[in-house]
């Protein structure tokens, strides 16, 4: 796919997923929006390096600076609050082990209900990552629920190595079309608080916008368990297309 902007019908910029600059204005928003200077950058890192270094559960390992950087710009550089998302990411994956295990790539082709998440091949005008979640096409029988949730997990850790992302965040679109009864069993409190606390306290992403759509009973109880432990600040960003109480 080209790098280079497509431009639409209202003369605003299209932009491709896949990119291989950051535009200027996105630029800006790194410095203004997320307070980063190469100074501070450089500083930062340095910073976190040295701390985790210090700590038991961390000493022996190696943060590269991409991923360093990763949790400076979800907290905009505050490093207290980086730091302790990247010691929640560490102590789930030494908790969790087999969730953090490699999908074999032959799921991909001979599983149809693999293809559940996709990332949509442009960005919103603001340069966000666009993710489409239908969840109809998961069939529990086909891919074992433990499966799904790694496919989840391994496909944002992979979607934010992209510097695009980490700066402009995510916009979700859950589809409920499809789902059934044999999905509503794995919508327990346990485990959409998992979802939860992965997504907001270990993974150093910045979520712009989700939108519900296609009103199920699958939805409605989900949204009835799991809007009890969202915060104000992500309960604000959800926009559901269909009546949910």
């Amino acid at each position: 796919m080209s790098t280079q902007s497509l431009v639409t019908q209202n003369g605003e910029k299209e932009l491709p997923f896949h990119m291989s600059y950051i535009p200027e204005f996105v630029q800006k928003k790194c410095e203004e929006e997320l307070n980063e200077t190469p100074e501070r950058k450089k500083q930062s890192i340095q910073e976190l390096r040295k701390i985790l270094a210090n700590e038991k559960a961390t000493k022996n390992i190696f943060f590269h600076d991409d991923l360093l950087v990763q949790y400076l710009r979800q907290s905009k550089y505050n490093t207290n609050k980086a730091l302790n998302q990247l010691r929640n990411l560490n102590a789930f994956r030494n908790k969790e082990v087999k969730i953090f295990e490699t999908i074999p790539d032959e799921y991909f082709s001979t599983k149809p209900s693999t293809k559940y998440i996709i990332v949509l091949p442009k960005r919103s005008p603001d340069g966000c990552t666009v993710v489409l979640f239908q969840i109809g096409k998961w069939d529990p029988n086909e891919l074992a629920f433990e499966d799904f949730k790694r496919i989840i997990l391994l496909t944002f850790l992979q979607i934010l190595r992209d510097p695009m992302t980490q700066i402009n965040g995510f916009k979700f679109i859950h589809d409920f079309a499809g789902t059934r009864l044999q999905h509503l069993r794995y919508c327990t409190p346990q485990n959409l608080y998992l979802f939860y606390y992965i997504s907001i306290y270990c993974i150093p992403g910045r979520y712009k916008e989700i939108h519900l759509l296609n009103e199920t009973l699958v939805l409605r109880i989900l949204w009835s368990v799991i809007k009890r432990f969202l915060s104000d600040k992500i309960r604000d960003r959800v926009s559901k297309f269909a009546l949910v109480s």
